[in-house]
């Protein structure tokens, strides 16, 4: 069997190329024929060449393109992309072949479906937003800062003045999302989906397909099992992810605030002015490496993932319940299935800051409570671990069953 596997960035710049590169070595080393194709490079130095073929295309995403009228056309179909992908694939057999896409609209664009799909290629797509259903990839009001209740697509989404930065944006993705269903073929030519999480389930399987099929994967956890932090020891309670509004990075700078903890913040954005000015004594720690990431996480009260939009996981509450740390989560995004309430971390009411402030002050002064969830934490995920190893299974085990379906 051989998979191609299609990811926007050769590095890990999100959760979807985290995914995508780190199954890439597990495959091959299982025995299938594995080419790794990225249009933005550098290439991820961890993926194993001498198994894993790798295409690099060497182009620009839409934001390192200095021409903002060429990323705008190429942004909604580059043919570069599919031009090199066709010539790939013609080297190819549609009989044991499998075409797996993790992303797509920074780069490659949907260019890349219609190319594969013209060709008789199976494709399956992992579903890591929610791009192939909605233009801005959130079913989420960025003005309003709440989840969006509209049709994708239908007369009120397009007024909507919902983007994060205009509505001459908003329109933009409108037209991209247009040709991306019309002529991309995503997601009305696409008969495989992989969901990540019971959340994103409930909210995509409505909008996609009927006739699809769908098949369930959890993300990769990469950390090797250890002894548990000793949470009680430490008073931090830690974000971590990019600092936008969507991500809830302010309600947490405000909740710690009137708590009175201790706030830190792993990771970058264009709100961090803004929650340094909610939040005087919050401290960031910046972009960190995998082995930085771990150790602020182990150095922690509790993770706090407060994000306001869907998310279709949250991989860093599952990352922080590997190394023994409770997580304090957002009821209202797809991280609150990695908890349960009260016994493995706590729930707050989403946008709520007085409601995050309690939860944080609970665990700030009862260090065997927190003790407590973060061990249950801790056992609950070692007892089922989302190993590389289990991902690389459970995908192997959908590439069977997609070859075994008739065409």
């Amino acid at each position: 069997m051989r998979v191609i596997v299609l990811s926007d960035y050769g590095y890990v710049s999100g959760g979807a190329a985290q995914v995508a590169i780190r199954s890439l070595n597990g495959l091959a080393e299982a025995g299938l024929d594995v080419v790794f194709v990225t249009s933005v490079g550098p290439v991820d130095p961890s993926i194993d060449r001498t198994l894993v073929k790798v295409v690099n295309f060497g182009f620009h995403d839409l934001l390192g393109n200095q021409s903002r009228i060429q990323a705008a056309v190429r942004g909604i179909w580059d043919s570069r992309c599919a031009n090199l992908l066709r010539e790939l694939l013609l080297n190819y057999d549609p009989e044991d072949t499998i075409v797996h896409l993790h992303s797509w609209v920074q780069s490659l664009s949907s260019s890349v479906v219609q190319a594969a799909d013209s060709l008789g290629f199976r494709v399956v797509c992992t579903l890591h937003d929610y791009f192939s259903v909605c233009p801005n990839g959130g079913l989420y009001n960025f003005p309003q800062r709440k989840h969006c209740k509209l049709r994708p697509m239908s007369l009120d989404c397009i007024t909507s003045n919902c983007d994060s930065r205009s509505y001459t944006q908003k329109l933009w993705r409108v037209g991209r999302h247009v040709v991306q269903g019309r002529f991309g073929g995503i997601p009305k030519d696409i008969k495989y989906f992989i969901l990540v999480s019971d959340y994103s389930e409930s909210i995509l399987r409505p909008l996609l397909p009927a006739a699809a099929k769908f098949f369930c994967v959890r993300n990769p956890i990469d950390i090797e099992r250890g002894e548990p932090s000793d949470v009680g020891y430490y008073d931090a309670f830690t974000f971590v992810g990019r600092l936008a509004p969507e991500k809830g990075a302010d309600v947490f700078a405000s909740a710690a605030q009137q708590a009175r903890v201790r706030a830190v913040f792993v990771g970058g954005g264009a709100d961090e002015a803004r929650i340094a000015g909610i939040n005087p004594s919050a401290v960031f720690q910046g972009w960190q490496n995998r082995a930085g990431v771990v150790r602020s996480i182990q150095s922690s009260r509790a993770v706090v993932f407060p994000s306001l939009w869907h998310e279709t996981q949250g991989m860093v509450v599952v990352e922080a319940a590997a190394l023994g740390v409770p997580s304090i989560v957002s009821d209202a995004c797809a991280a609150r299935d990695s908890i349960i309430d009260g016994e493995t971390g706590l729930l707050f009411q989403a946008g709520y800051a007085a409601d995050l402030a309690a939860k944080l002050t609970l665990l700030d002064s009862d260090r065997q409570l927190a003790a407590r969830l973060g061990m249950k934490a801790y056992e609950r995920y070692w007892s089922a671990p989302s190993t590389t190893e289990l991902h690389v299974k459970q995908l192997i085990s959908c590439y069977t069953q997609i070859m075994g379906y008739a065409e």
